[in-house]
């Protein structure tokens, strides 16, 4: 496909799913403070089920309502409570438990390992990519898929690394004849903040079969 074709499907698929991203959405301030990264990660764990993306930002926002949303609030709401609001929200039973003992774990080896601060877990991993998700990854129920969606949203924080894509964003993009890779994504847009909203439209879409197939065509036709 041309540039100019992928352009106008890039152009459709943001005024479809990506006015804002999902952290902007959820109004999260994308600041490089404890609260701010902790809410991230919140936000890729709740990201990380069996629901569509839109579901997962209110149910943040719910759990932002009640005051748990830092690693010391989250503490001492306890993962039942927190299942229970994942239960209002509708997640499925399977995710509910699952993405509490996340949230829990985290909270509490952030506290214990790295100052409570997921930016001393970026130090301390010596802001290498690799590194960070290896750290990431040492808290309970975190796996690559959660890890892939806090790294789509903290990218605007943590510079090393961007231009990141999940395999997610990364198939609808191939299924749209956009590319292969994030590097690729990233050229069709104008800055990182259009980049992001762009990978979180992508992963909406996959929710979305109608919108799917419509842009499926776009891209198709070339028109």
């Amino acid at each position: 496909m041309a540039r100019a074709e992928k352009e106008r499907v890039v152009e459709a698929l943001l005024e479809r799913y990506g006015r804002s991203s999902l952290a902007e959405q959820a109004e999260i301030h994308m600041k490089n403070y404890p609260h701010a990264l902790y809410q991230l990660f919140q936000l890729a764990a709740l990201t990380n089920a069996r629901v569509e993306p839109g579901v997962a930002v209110d149910t943040f926002t719910a759990l932002r309502g009640r005051r748990w949303s830092t690693a010391g609030q989250v503490l001492r709401a306890g993962p039942e409570q927190i299942e229970r609001v994942l239960a209002d929200a509708g997640y499925p039973e399977g995710d509910r438990k699952r993405i509490s003992t996340a949230m829990t774990d985290a909270a509490l080896h952030l506290q214990e390992d790295h100052g409570g601060d997921l930016s001393e877990l970026r130090e301390d991993a010596g802001r290498d990519p690799d590194r960070e998700r290896e750290l990431l990854r040492h808290f309970a129920n975190v796996d690559d898929d959660v890890v892939d969606a806090f790294y789509r949203e903290a990218q605007l924080l943590w510079q090393e690394l961007l231009p990141f894509a999940d395999k997610k964003a990364l198939d609808a993009a191939d299924r749209l004849a956009l590319g292969h890779d994030a590097a690729s994504l990233q050229g069709l847009v104008q800055d990182d903040g259009e980049f992001v909203r762009l990978v979180d439209a992508l992963v909406r879409i996959r929710h979305d079969k109608e919108g799917y197939r419509e842009l499926q065509e776009l891209a198709g036709s070339g028109a």
